[in-house]
Order: structure tokens, then C-alpha cells, then sequence
């Protein structure tokens, strides 16, 4: 198994970076946020994630590597895009109080989770075999 905290930080500096890039973009060229522009973002970092693990690996990831993997990227996800808001923001806090909102983030949550099983699965696809 490669090195979780090598490829932990590459997910969080591509998802930070990502959204960073993404915010300047809807500030100046007026583009729409969108929740599901927020899901692609979380996920597209996976593939090179999955790529980078594939490489790293000294050989084939077995399936509980793998979900170790999703697990780490979603476990981050929710915990740079929903956790730490809501421990910053009050307003946040509060909009998750309610049921409305909280069901908007659990399916986003969701989408997320899925989104990032394929896009490891493509990540690891990336370059042909090993060897």
C-alpha cells in the first residue's frame, strides 16, 4: 500500500487549489457556483490521485486498499467542505440545523462518494498497465 499521508495531501493541495482557482473564476468572469461544479471539483483530483497510488505501489491495490483510498478523499472532503465551515461559520451551523439543508448536503455528500469511485477507478486506468 503506498503512502496514505503522501497521497492525502496531494488530494487536499489539489482540492484546495481547485476551489481557490474556481472561486476567482465565479468573482470574475461571473461564472455560476453551482453545488454540482462543487462535486466535479472534489472528484477530478482522484484520478490523479488513483494514478499517483498505482505508481507509488510496488504492486496491483487489492480492493480494501482501495476503499482505504475513496475513504481518505471522501473523509477529507467532508471535512475541508462541510466540518470546518460549520465549526467556523455560525451561519453554516445554523443552515444545517435544518432539515432542508441538511438533506442538500447529505445528497451532495453522496454524489461525492460516488463520483470519487469512478474517478479512482479512472485514475488507476490512466497510462496503460503496470510494468
Amino acid at each position: 500500500m503506498p503512502n496514505l499521508g503522501k497521497l492525502a495531501l496531494r488530494y487536499l493541495l489539489w482540492l484546495i487549489g481547485l476551489r481557490i482557482l474556481y472561486s476567482f473564476a465565479v468573482q470574475g468572469v461571473g461564472l455560476p457556483n453551482l453545488p454540482a461544479v462543487g462535486v466535479i471539483l472534489a472528484t477530478v483530483p482522484a484520478l490523479d490521485v488513483a494514478r499517483a497510488a498505482r505508481q507509488m505501489s510496488a504492486g496491483p491495490l487489492a480492493l480494501p486498499e482501495w476503499a482505504k483510498l475513496w475513504g481518505l478523499c471522501l473523509a477529507l472532503f467532508a471535512a475541508v467542505q462541510i466540518i470546518l465551515p460549520a465549526i467556523i461559520l455560525a451561519p453554516m451551523r445554523a443552515a444545517l440545523a435544518t432539515p432542508e439543508y441538511l438533506q442538500v448536503t447529505a445528497s451532495l455528500l453522496l454524489a461525492t462518494a460516488a463520483m470519487l469511485a469512478v474517478f479512482l477507478w479512472i485514475g488507476a486506468r490512466i497510462g496503460g498497465p503496470r510494468g
